[in-house]
């Protein structure tokens, strides 16, 4: 399936890589490839048969489908125009199997007058095995008690000519980290602007989970409402330009913010003032995660009017309820999963090539930090994990992530 024109003779031979990452990912977005390249050839499968005795027989259909694969996947790779990945293989391949059982299912019906079960159950024998494997995904998924992390999308590196090292002394006592669970406050937010800013609805629309909806004070000035599926939020003012504000004292615009936000309600705890520049007013929680203890985390903006009534407020807060400690890897641990080539490759800016993202023979790294941090995962639980920095072939700015809780 065609990326672009930037991926000149790039090759992926990983099978199933897409299905991983769309795991680890827990996104239809990412399955949407392979489910595409395999409805795609659906129909190659139904009417490669119509159109010619030979390719009745299946032996010599698969032959025709992965020919025809296999010239769409070279063209890709000498031309740029895609990437030679052996999972688009395999799904359209898939795809003219499917389309070959709905052609025999076809001509069993016009054979015998009627719906044979046997070819019936022959035809769909692998979308209900499709069906039934995806099911079962779901059902894991649902039973596990913390979600996916998309870093885990990885194949494992050969790291037997790399020149690995580490000046490091590795840490190998058992220890333990905390993790936690983002706790959404979006469905507040309308309350909170509603009730206590006197907006009201006027239109709303919506992209995928993000929702932008427009609004309307007494007066009919209009705001616009940015909610983000992360929780974060942004109202504005759709008809103001910023301008510095001037005051003769910054002491009243202080004390507006100050009483807007007591008003509003919306700082759950004591958070420092880090901005106050003219109108603008920004508040910080520190992200350092408490031992066994609630938290929150984040900044929250305001922007005010010479008049002294908003015209921006941003909410990037995050509150983080404690679930429990989990056993975690040790940096010896850690170590050892990069010598056997288990971790991803960050692609960190556009500037990285293909050829950067992969490990080689004859490749130097050296491994020159190790940090806990935390990430959320797909159940939007605030996970450990280490974020291990180094210097790659001459690259001081390189950096991998890898899951801390043990599996």
């Amino acid at each position: 399936m065609s990326r672009g024109s930037s991926h000149y003779k790039e090759m992926n031979l990983h099978l199933f890589s897409g299905y991983v990452e769309a795991w680890n990912s827990y996104s239809y977005k990412k399955l949407q490839p392979s489910i595409y390249n395999i409805l795609m050839f659906i129909p190659m499968g139904m009417l490669l048969p119509l159109l010619s005795r030979k390719l009745t027989t299946f032996k010599w259909l698969i032959v025709v489908v992965v020919c025809f694969t296999l010239f769409i996947e070279i063209y890709q790779l000498v031309t740029g125009a895609g990437i030679f990945e052996l999972d688009d293989l395999f799904n359209n391949t898939l795809g003219g199997v499917i389309g070959y059982q709905f052609y025999r299912l076809y001509t069993s019906i016009i054979q015998h007058k009627k719906v044979r079960m046997k070819s019936l159950l022959g035809s769909l024998a692998i979308p209900l095995l499709m069906v039934f494997i995806f099911a079962g995904i779901t059902i894991a998924y649902a039973k596990q008690e913390f979600g996916n992390l998309p870093i885990n999308s990885y194949s494992k590196w050969d790291m037997t000519d790399v020149h690995l090292t580490t000046s490091m002394q590795l840490n190998s006592v058992p220890t333990m980290a905390s993790v936690y669970k983002k706790v959404n406050h979006s469905d507040e937010v309308g309350d909170i602007l509603y009730r206590k800013l006197g907006l009201t609805e006027v239109k709303t629309a919506a992209k995928e989970r993000d929702r932008g909806i427009l609004l309307e004070d007494k007066s009919g000035s209009q705001y616009t409402l940015f909610q983000s599926t992360q929780g974060n939020w942004t109202l504005t003012d759709s008809n103001y330009t910023p301008q510095q504000a001037t005051w003769t004292k910054q002491g009243p615009m202080r004390q507006e913010a100050m009483a807007i936000m007591d008003n509003l309600d919306i700082l759950p705890q004591k958070a420092d003032l880090i901005t106050e520049e003219g109108d603008q007013f920004q508040w910080s929680l520190s992200d350092t995660p408490h031992i066994n203890k609630d938290y929150w985390s984040g900044d929250l903006s305001l922007g005010l009017k010479k008049d002294g009534s908003i015209y921006a407020v941003s909410y990037g807060l995050q509150e983080h309820h404690f679930i429990r400690e989990v056993d975690i890897l040790t940096p010896k641990d850690v170590y050892e999963r990069i010598k056997k080539g288990e971790f991803p490759l960050i692609k960190r800016n556009a500037i990285l090539t293909h050829n950067m993202m992969v490990i080689k023979k004859g490749d130097k790294l050296e491994i020159t930090g190790m940090e806990l941090t935390f990430m959320y995962d797909t159940k939007e639980f605030y996970q450990p994990v280490y974020r291990v920095s180094g210097i790659f072939n001459g690259d001081s700015d390189w950096f991998t992530l890898i899951q801390a809780r043990r599996n």
